[in-house]
């Protein structure tokens, strides 16, 4: 019971986490006229918020291991819940300096979460722990579900800058929670000496893992910030709509995190991720290619949904299993910067594509990352027992 209660306190940190950053998509159109800017800029400034939200973590992952668990999430939720307040700066003075300064604080916060919990959680749940690790993501993208819908209906109603208030409101409350009812402190080893960034890239076994969790964030974080857009420019979809189908994605990410924990801990890691890497590039042909623009839409939603988020669980599980107990904070760390961070440069890249050729030249980069995402999947190592 003990355990269980710790994970969905941590799922509800990990949903509180992804909302601040799943506010801007269908906010966009709206937040570019008020600043003023392009996609190109838009775009940039994303990049270096994802660019330190990634980076972050190379702290976070030993900071956990340093300071706790439990204090690190409450660190997250204050300094990333107070940060969204300087967007009503930006709102007020129609300044994109404003806006990017935001996002990077709130980036700041939030990138010590994911290392912390996913080392905390492959230490806890031995036996279980693709399972874990699909729970605690189910717990993520069932709160981020009805982020884009929410957060265009309150910026549509009161003003963008109220929508990231909210979501940063609620993770000031969410922290007092967290300091009264925590529950990791006696799982907490803060006698062990945390491992080097260093000395977890020595581990030669997770360099193609690396590479692989690499070519994954330079789709993702394209797809992530202009599949809303997309769908309004290219497909003529109503903004409302466009929202509420980055909406129908996250929600299909919710089976999709369980569905690949599950089967992962059954058949392996390896073939959940050649899986997964393959219908993520079947769904990006399918919007781009299928003439019927509604079907298209539809296919990519539920295949992206679905696999894009099986595919987790089962790489943060491989992850542990491939790195050593007193090294696997930094490990979580880098793996982490790389996706996010490293990643967040298809950011800038769709951007910039969008604003020269349009969003269709963009998303066909954007799969060809993906297409080569899957030919690594083929040669990842296998699962093994932790050391």
């Amino acid at each position: 019971m003990a355990r269980d209660l710790r994970l969905l306190l941590l799922g509800a940190a990990h949903s509180l986490n992804h909302s601040l950053f799943a506010i801007t998509p269908p906010l966009l159109t709206v937040i570019m006229a008020d600043l003023g800017v392009s996609k190109h800029v838009i775009g940039t400034v994303s990049m270096a918020a994802s660019f330190i939200y990634g980076f972050g973590a190379l702290i976070g992952g030993p900071l956990g291991d340093k300071i706790g668990e439990a204090k690190t999430v409450i660190l997250f939720l204050f300094s990333s819940g107070f940060s969204t307040f300087v967007m009503f700066a930006a709102g007020a003075t129609g300044s994109i300096y404003f806006f990017a300064l935001a996002l990077i604080l709130m980036a700041v916060g939030a990138s010590f979460y994911h290392p912390t919990a996913n080392s905390l959680i492959s230490k806890a749940f031995t036996g279980r722990v693709s399972e874990a690790m699909g729970i605690h993501g189910v717990g993520g993208t069932l709160g981020v579900v009805l982020t884009p819908t929410i957060a265009w209906f309150i910026g549509s109603v009161f003003g963008w800058p109220v929508a990231f208030a909210t979501f940063g409101l609620l993770c000031v409350i969410f922290a007092f929670l967290f300091i009264e009812n925590f529950g990791f402190r006696d799982a907490e080893n803060k006698s062990r000496a945390a491992g080097s960034i260093i000395e977890a890239f020595r581990i030669r076994e997770l360099w193609l893992l690396l590479v692989f969790n690499i070519t994954i964030g330079l789709f993702m974080k394209g797809v992530e910030l202009f599949f809303p857009t997309y769908l309004q420019e290219n497909r003529g979809i109503k903004p409302m709509w466009a929202s509420v189908a980055y909406t129908l994605v996250l929600a299909f990410g919710v089976p999709g995190q369980w569905i690949g924990g599950k089967t992962a801990d059954k058949y392996g890691s390896k073939r959940v991720l050649i899986a997964a890497s393959a219908f993520i590039c079947l769904s990006l042909f399918s919007l781009l290619l299928v003439p019927v623009y509604f079907l298209g839409i539809a296919v990519f939603i539920v295949l992206y949904g679905l696999f894009f988020y099986a595919h987790q669980p089962a790489l943060n599980a491989l992850t542990g299993f491939l790195s050593p107990e007193s090294q696997r904070g930094a490990v979580y760390g880098i793996f982490f910067f790389t996706s996010f961070g490293i990643g967040s440069i298809s950011q800038f890249i769709s951007g910039y594509l969008a604003d020269i050729y349009g969003l269709d030249i963009a998303f066909y980069v954007l799969t060809a990352f993906a297409i080569i995402a899957l030919l690594l999947s083929f040669k990842l190592p296998e699962r093994r027992e932790p050391k």
